[in-house]
């Protein structure tokens, strides 16, 4: 008998097949890239995980479910991370939002993600052994989608170093889960830059191959959907390497302000925001907006800008206008 669309039978996070509960799914994430998790379930997708809801320490909200899941995934302390409550959330959740036993993470195809925005708290808890033998779990029982891209650079195609085809060594492909959220063209873009071990600011990224429209970074991307960009391998979007123009994605119209932040701030907790540090220039249309912080929930001033990476996000107040 299943319970809010899940069966009785759940892993706590460590293995094994004992019913134990109704369960949490969530998957693992970096700035960049899927992260294995310590627990995983599947034997051929290691960046999923569950645990028990009763594991969760009272009152179940998303600051005492993200505390749960870095102690069972083996960070030190709390990172510096974001909890989405599902992988199609453009934002992340507040730290006070409750959790429902009937919610969202109920099942494999639906999970939470948990997105660690520190490198140096990902590569400490790389360092750290793990002796888990996860070929004695079950394998991912569902039909994987891919991100199927072209990659170029001034001269014509070059080889990707995701290829799979032989015959075609500049078409490569990544996993549509492994994209971490929120999905849209910046996202993407970071994965595709650490698939191919470029610097995102070293390329850009079109929709499709005819290369006649830029995916522009604050395009939302559905890679739970079956007409993504490039979900089939005779229609990739396409990747065009430029290391001395090493330029963005053009600056949006209206975008002609200069900024330079004073502080460094805020969006290591918020990525939403922008990670910006003293002395950053950003492009900005000069308006003054308000937008929430997640981590302490207040609304503050913002430009709303685009920084050197392309990225567009809210930047704190405390820029100041300049001019070359």
């Amino acid at each position: 008998m299943s319970v809010c669309g899940r069966e009785p039978s759940h892993l706590d996070g460590r293995g094994g097949s004992e019913p134990l509960g109704f369960a949490v799914y969530y998957r693992l994430y970096t700035n960049n890239n899927a992260l294995e998790s310590n627990h995983p379930i599947y034997s051929n997708d290691k960046f999923v995980g569950r645990i028990l809801f009763k594991s969760i320490t009272p009152p179940r909200n998303v600051s005492s479910l993200k505390r749960n899941l870095c102690k069972v995934e083996g960070f030190e302390g709390i990172p510096t991370c974001a909890l989405y409550l599902s992988l199609s959330e453009k934002a992340p959740a507040e730290d006070l939002t409750r959790l429902s036993l009937c919610g969202l993470g109920s099942s494999e195809l639906a999970p939470m993600a948990l997105v660690v925005l520190n490198d140096t708290e990902v590569e400490k808890r790389l360092a750290a052994s793990n002796n888990l033998d996860s070929n004695t779990l079950p394998e991912w029982p569902h039909e994987r989608q891919y991100v199927h891209y072209r990659t170029y650079d001034n001269a014509g195609k070059i080889v990707s170093k995701t290829s799979f085809d032989e015959t075609d060594t500049s078409l490569g492909r990544l996993d549509a889960l492994s994209v971490p959220p929120p999905h849209n063209g910046t996202s993407l873009k970071a994965r595709l830059s650490q698939a191919e071990k470029l610097s995102a600011s070293d390329f850009k990224l079109f929709k499709d191959d005819s290369g006649e429209i830029i995916l522009n970074c604050d395009k939302v991307v559905n890679f739970l959907s079956d007409n993504y960009p490039g979900i089939i391998a005779d229609e990739p979007v396409a990747i065009v390497y430029d290391p001395q123009q090493a330029t963005c994605d053009p600056i949006p119209q209206g975008f002609s302000r200069k900024l330079r932040s004073k502080v460094t701030g805020m969006g290591a907790s918020d990525p939403t925001w922008h990670s910006q540090t003293q002395g950053e220039i950003f492009h900005s249309d000069g308006v003054v907006t308000r937008k929430r912080y997640y981590i302490d929930g207040w609304v503050y001033n913002c430009y709303d800008a685009i920084n050197s990476r392309g990225k567009r996000g809210c930047g704190s107040f405390l820029l100041v206008f300049y001019s070359f």
